[in-house]
């Protein structure tokens, strides 16, 4: 009975830790003046996500620049927009039922038990999203976000338009370069 407790507070740590896993990572030209850029057009994926997932990356994507004040173009924009992903697999081993307790044998005492070992795969995706300057060819900025990928098509979507929202929350970058004068 100990053990199945023990083995269902993991499982809800686990279940914790996983839902609020969404990493982000932000990095930009520090030099650059965002202000001067009104444009985009997107580049060619090098890793295309696979069947429906391309569109709804590059919507989802076209969505945040519209509401950052973007216009999408056919040509010469002032930015190109890439994006790559990749998914891994994460396994995660947990050992339950380390049985320490009464125990009986040779007289009562403290004994060990068998300890049971849990493995679960999970699917861990990453989004990586480039901004260049169209002209001069320049990374201005780069954000990734990387998060659990599950078995449920519309939550995978959900957990997509999040991030995407998350990852351009800071868009464009805040600094003295950046304020229009």
């Amino acid at each position: 009975m100990k053990s199945r407790i023990l083995a269902l507070v993991v499982l809800c740590c686990l279940a914790c830790v996983t839902a609020v896993a969404q990493k982000t990572n932000i990095d930009w030209d520090r030099q650059a003046n965002f202000s001067q850029y009104h444009t985009y057009a997107w580049e060619k994926s090098p890793h295309p996500a696979k069947g429906l997932w391309d569109q709804r990356i590059v919507d989802a994507v076209d969505k945040q620049m519209a509401a950052k004040g973007f216009t999408k173009v056919e040509s010469d924009p002032d930015v190109w927009v890439v994006y790559s992903n990749s998914i891994k697999e994460q396994k995660q081993v947990v050992g339950t039922g380390y049985g320490f307790g009464p125990g009986w044998g040779w007289g009562y005492g403290w004994g060990g038990g068998s300890v049971m070992y849990n493995t679960w795969v999970t699917k861990e995706g990453t989004l990586v999203v480039e901004i260049a300057d169209a002209k001069n060819k320049q990374l201005l900025w780069r954000g990734s976000v990387t998060d659990t990928i599950s078995d449920n098509s519309s939550k995978n979507i959900n957990t997509l338009d999040k991030a995407v929202v998350k990852l351009f929350k800071g868009y464009p970058p805040k600094g003295k370069q950046n304020r229009v004068r």
